[in-house]
């Protein structure tokens, strides 16, 4: 095998920061390109940070429909049942009283352990 060919075999892999919650075009923003992404054949990590870690609660994004995305709901759904992963900071998480239990599915409440490894990794990154 040549370079090219392990390079080509080679899964591609990208996170994205998100420090905003679903009062902001920027999280839509954020799963649209996740999602996109997924649909290439990359795998991708959000990792919710600061106010973000909102996102990861039920229900929190299901009034938020910013045109002309998709609603925060679908998009959030989308990304997880896809096959993304949903990280939600712990710290963050805590600070704000929220509880594991509350949070949509496939969300992982976790420090930033498994996102720095993908880091290590190679993984190309986001933050908005």
């Amino acid at each position: 095998m040549n370079n090219n060919t392990a390079q080509n075999n080679t899964v591609k892999k990208m996170i994205l920061v998100l420090t905003h919650n679903a009062n902001d075009d920027k999280s839509t923003v954020a799963f649209t390109i996740a999602n996109a992404a997924l649909s290439s054949g990359t795998e991708v990590g959000i990792f919710l940070a600061s106010d973000g870690v909102e996102l990861s609660r039920d229900g929190a994004c299901d009034y938020t429909a910013i045109k002309p995305f998709k609603p925060a709901s679908e998009l959030v759904e989308s990304f997880v049942s896809n096959g993304g992963v949903l990280w939600a900071c712990s710290p963050c998480f805590q600070h704000r009283g929220m509880k594991e239990e509350e949070t949509v599915e496939g969300a992982i409440v976790t420090g930033a352990g498994p996102m720095l490894q993908w880091i290590a990794e190679g993984a190309t990154t986001l933050s908005l």
